[in-house]
This record gives C-alpha cells, structure tokens and sequence, in this order.
C-alpha cells in the first residue's frame, strides 16, 4: 500500500495528470492536423473540396489526383531528383563531418578548434543572406542548373550541423578503448573504423535523418538555381503544377504534398529507435 501511495504521487494528483494529457492532446492536433487535413484533401474529388459548407470528413474516396500527378505530370522524377541530391548531400555531410568531428574531439589543436567555431558561425548565417554571391559563384563558373553542384552546397551547408552533433558522441568515447586496440597492433584509422565508429552508430544514424531531412526540404537554393524544369527537386517542382492550373485542383496539389511528406515521415517511423537513443545520448554528452 504506501509502494502504491508513493507512485501515485510521483505520478501526481489525477485532475494534474489530465490536464497533461489534455495539453499533450492540443499539441498533437496543432502539429498532425495540418497534415491530417493534407491527406483528407488528397483523397476526395475536388468537387468536394470546392463544397460549400464544406465536410471534415471525405464523403467520397478517389486516387485520381495521385493518377494524374505521377501520369500526366511526371511527379516522380521530381521525387527521384531530391531522393538523389539528399542522399548525396546526406552521405558527404556525414562523411566529412564524421572525420572533423573525430579530430576535434580527440586532437586539441587551436586551428582545428578555431576553424569547428568558423563553421558554427557559417551555420547560423540565414541561408538568403548568402544567395545571391552563391548563384553568382555557381552560375559564373558554369556550374549553375547542376544537380551535382546543388548535392556540393547541401553538403557544405548541413556540415557545421553535423560536425558539432557528432563531436558530442565522440567526445563521450572512452579514449582507453582506442589505446587498448592500437596496443593490438591497430591503427588510429583501423580504431576510428573498428571502435569508434560501432560506438558512435545512434549519433550517426540521428544525424543522418536530421541532415536528410533538411535537404530533402530546402527550397531556396533549389528553386534559385535549378532553370531546367526537369532537374527541380520535389518540393521546388510545386511551382511547376501551380503555374500549369492555377488553384483549380486544390487535391493534385494535396497529393504533390502528402508524396513529398511521405518518405521523411516513413524514414522516422523506421528509425525512430535509434533517432530516440541518438538523442538522448547525445544530450548528456559533451
């Protein structure tokens, strides 16, 4: 009985518990309920979006946006073109950042820790402040309308974020078990890859969600830089179903949205354990 009483009050009095659960419901429908709407938008006629007064609930189901999106308008090689620029973008922000982070944690030499805070301060520049010397860049050294070009800056803008998130984690590495597999004939490299590394796996997986989400939902650069209809990144290809209708088919536009949601929404859902651990971890390191 008193094991009882005292969970109930670390738990605390009832009418407080239900106030949290009533605040934990309001933010759940203030963050999902636009998607929510995204999705019931998705998949009524247009005729039923266009109802006055209009229904909460789809009186009618139809795929037909979703039809005329990837048929008539070809959406999937939008989606192709971000999947390929984040994944670069993912992949060379975590290698670079992943060897920065490394020698800042375990090398204390005062250009590299100057140049980590250098690219700290890089990171907190807003991205429209430096558009215009970046397309002038790119475009005057040919490499403007370049996919390649774009997965480079995506890299170069997502780096300061990755390279201070891991350096936390490698950080809180025991420094002994390196020493210990270098005294086995092991080099620092082979013990960064062998030890490190497997160590290090729920930060690197955490950030590589986080740095694939940002690049997959960049907007600026892409629309700035990309001229070519057919090399435009998902969301920056939006634009192109608005100037083909105007606003006469609010569900088609739905749908380009909820296609677009869809990946982020499903690589969180898969790695929501490790993105969970990698936060928490990386948290109390440091």
């Amino acid at each position: 009985m008193a094991v009882g009483r005292t969970q109930a009050r670390r738990r605390g009095p009832r009418p407080v518990r239900i106030l949290q659960y009533l605040l934990l419901i309001l933010v759940l429908l203030i963050s999902a309920g636009p998607l929510v709407w995204v999705l019931i938008n998705a998949i009524r006629p247009d005729s039923e979006i266009a109802a006055y007064p209009p229904t909460l609930l789809p009186q009618q189901l139809t795929g037909e946006h979703f039809v005329s999106l990837f048929t008539l308008y070809d959406f999937g090689t939008y989606v192709i073109n971000s999947l390929v620029i984040s994944a670069a973008a993912t992949a060379g922000a975590l290698i670079f950042g992943t060897l920065a982070a490394y020698a800042m944690a375990r090398f204390d030499y005062r250009l590299v820790r100057v140049l980590g805070e250098l690219s700290l301060v890089a990171y907190l520049i807003p991205p429209i402040l430096v558009l215009v010397p970046v397309t002038q860049i790119l475009f005057g050294s040919g490499l403007g309308d370049n996919r390649v070009a774009l997965a480079v800056l995506y890299t170069a803008t997502l780096l300061p974020f990755a390279l201070w998130i891991l350096r936390s984690y490698f950080t809180g590495i025991a420094v002994d078990i390196e020493e210990a597999a270098m005294i086995d004939r092991c080099t620092r490299f082979g013990a960064f890859l062998r030890v490190v590394l497997p160590q290090a796996a729920p930060g690197l997986i955490s950030t590589g969600i986080f740095t694939f989400n940002a690049a997959w939902s960049e907007y600026l650069f892409a629309s700035t830089l990309m001229t070519t209809n057919s090399k435009l990144p998902a969301n920056a290809a939006i634009f192109l179903l608005m100037g083909h209708m105007g606003t006469e088919s609010w569900g088609l536009l739905m749908a380009a949205a909820l296609t677009i949601v869809a990946p982020v929404v499903i690589l969180f859902l898969v790695a929501q354990r490790w993105l969970i651990s990698g936060i928490g971890e990386g948290a109390v390191r440091g």
